[in-house]
Formats: structure tokens, sequence, C-alpha cells
């Protein structure tokens, strides 16, 4: 039996090696028929546009039509308000009329904006206020420091008090270029526009620094987040645990003391209060 065995395995060895010997000649033959291509070391130079990816505008648009900053809530004082609807309505929409006192541009179109949270730094200080876009109105008449406005479009009704402004026309480029601060940044978000509290990728966040502070559009900033207090169990002291790199931003919108950015990366969930510094060379 066992020589049986033995004679049936070298069998299949030896039809095996000649399958291997013949699959072997005919790839020599094929590479015989086969031009011979020398590879030699290239350097491949990448285009600017390719080397560095642009973010086109498309993912803030919609964000930079409907949210603006003042920098002083005392202005807001000085500013046109809504002072009624036609046929004393105290909410108005597209299509409607109110009336507007103060000074309001003649020309063009007009903003009407609601007052949200102001903006403040970590430790309380005042940094600007936000203000969102309702409508976009056009002018009808006006007499002494009264206005008539048509409504031409609305996100939102339109109330008493709301403010109104000339529609902000600040030149933006149609592709933002991702690049480092010239100077080192340090700072945090101190706020989501819409109140999420938790925060992912693509989502637009506020941050306490702005162009008094040198932040361009374009400027990618690091976020992290900070580590845990912990109990030592073995000395029972508390111990703060080091920082851990959570994502990075990239600033669309800055103002004079705080700017908007989108969150590009976020490998945890960012928070309100999570620091926001240079990225390491």
């Amino acid at each position: 039996m066992a020589a049986k065995q033995h004679a049936y395995w070298g069998g299949i060895s030896g039809l095996l090696l000649s399958a291997v010997i013949l699959v072997s000649s005919e790839a020599a033959a094929w590479e015989r028929d086969q031009p011979v291509i020398k590879l030699s070391p290239q350097v491949r130079t990448l285009p600017h546009r390719e080397a560095v990816a642009p973010m086109a505008l498309e993912e803030v648009q919609a964000f930079l039509r409907q949210h603006r900053v003042v920098e002083d809530a005392a202005v807001l004082q000085e500013l046109a308000y809504v002072v009624a609807g036609v046929d004393r309505r105290l909410i108005s929409g597209a299509g409607d009329r109110l009336y507007v006192r103060g000074d309001v541009p003649r020309h063009g179109q007009v903003g009407i904006y609601r007052q949200s949270e102001p903006y403040l730094a970590m430790d309380g200080t005042p940094l600007g206020l936000e203000l969102i876009n309702v409508g976009v109105a056009r002018h009808v008449s006006s007499e002494d420091d009264i206005t008539l406005l048509e409504v031409i479009s609305s996100h939102q009704e339109v109330r008493v008090n709301d403010i109104v402004l000339p529609l902000e026309g600040r030149e933006l480029s149609s592709e933002l270029v991702p690049r480092a601060p010239l100077t080192p940044i340090e700072g945090h978000i101190i706020a989501v526009p819409g109140g999420v509290r938790f925060i992912g990728r693509l989502q637009v966040v506020t941050l306490d620094r702005g162009t008094l502070d040198g932040l361009q559009a374009g400027h990618v900033l690091r976020v992290n987040q900070q580590g845990e207090l912990i109990n030592d169990s073995r000395s029972q002291e508390s111990v703060q645990l080091p920082s851990t790199e959570a994502g990075s931003v990239m600033v669309f919108k800055p103002y004079d003391r705080v700017s908007y950015a989108l969150v590009m990366q976020a490998s945890r969930v960012l928070e309100v209060g999570d620091q926001v510094e240079s990225p390491a060379d």
C-alpha cells in the first residue's frame, strides 16, 4: 500500500514539474518577443493647483448670504430698523411692504437681519454680534427718515425691530486655497451657528480670532481637545492628560475679532471650547 501511494504522489509531482517547465518556457518565449523598457528614477512635478487642493465656496455660499457680524453691539442703535408693516402688520413676508426708520440706501437691494447671540471670548470679553439674514428688500419711496420697502424674498418672517443694512459687498474668490497662517495663532471654537452642540466635518464654527490676530481666508488651524482629568490611583492626585489632535478647520470669513471656519477634518466629535492653533511644522 505504501509503495502504491509513493508511486501516486511521485506521478503527481512529475506532472506538476512538467507543467511548471512548460509555463516557464512559454513565458520566456513571450518575454523575448516584447520590447524592453528601461526605467529610471524621475521627479514628478505637481502643478500648484494639484499640489494644494483648493476648496470651492459652494460648501459655504448659503452661509455667507445668511450670516454676518457687527463688531460693536452699540452700533445697532444707530442702524435702520423695521417700525411697522403696511396696514400695521406685525409680520411680513415676500411681496409685502413695510416701513423702516433710519438711513436706507435708495438704490440696490438691502438685507433684513435679526439680532442673534453675542460672541464672547472664553474670558467673557465681547467680540461681536451675529446677525441672521431673514430677507431681502428693495427701496420704494422715502419721506424724511421713513422709508417704504418691498420684501423681495424672505427666509423667515420679517418682524418689527429687525435691522436693515446694505447687503454685504465683501469680495470673495471663487475658491479658497488651504494654507498655514504666517504667524502663530492660538484660539478656541466659541460657537456653532444654529446652536448645535456636537460638531462634525463640513460644519461651520465660530472662532475667537480674526484679522487683528493675523487670520485670513484660507488659513488652516489644527483643533485640539483637552485631555481628561483622571485620578492617579497610586498618589490619589488629579492628573490632567495631554491634549489630543481632533481635526482641522479652515477660515473662510474673518472679521476683526472673530472668524467663521469650516471643519475640514474631524477624527473625533468636536465641541465648543476646543482649542485651535497653527498646525505643527
